[in-house]
């Protein structure tokens, strides 16, 4: 009985590699030889400086300017800066708690190092100490409940 059991199997075995399987699809993709419509012109693209060692680095040149003036907080204060090559110039302005009002311009370039030249504007004024059953901070937001922040800038926009 084993015998006929295993011809069987050895026959269908054999049938079986008889048998090609599809398993898989084939795309057949033609390319058509491209003609070219129009020649293009060689470009010099700076290959004479290839031999040269080359800086990487773009040339520092930028300005920018901004102001807030809040009435809620009272923070007012300004900034302008610019930069060509190694020379910085600038200027900040700030509105002390005392109320004095600070101004700072500035140079920076690589024969002097950092120069700053601070003014201070106002005499200072300090509160009376008062006694009162209202906190400042409530009189304070009862005056700027509608008040709104305001940010500035004079720089030149540019599109």
């Amino acid at each position: 009985m084993f015998k006929p059991l295993a011809l069987v199997c050895l026959v269908a075995f054999v049938q079986a590699a008889h048998i090609k399987q599809h398993t898989g699809y084939e795309t057949k993709v033609e390319h058509e030889p491209h003609q070219k419509a129009h020649q293009l012109e060689d470009v010099d693209a700076g290959e004479e400086l290839a031999d040269e060692s080359q800086d990487y680095y773009a040339y520092p040149k930028y300005q920018f300017e901004y102001g807030v003036k809040d009435p809620l907080t009272g923070d007012h204060k300004s900034q302008w800066e610019m930069r060509d090559g190694d020379i910085v110039k600038g200027s900040y302005t700030l509105d002390e708690p005392d109320g004095t009002q600070r101004i700072v311009e500035y140079r920076a370039d690589d024969r002097n190092g950092f120069e700053a030249i601070v003014k201070k504007i106002g005499k200072p004024k300090h509160p009376e100490h008062e006694v009162s059953k209202k906190s400042p901070k409530d009189e304070h937001a009862a005056d700027t409940h509608d008040a709104v922040g305001r940010s500035y800038s004079k720089l030149k926009k540019y599109s």
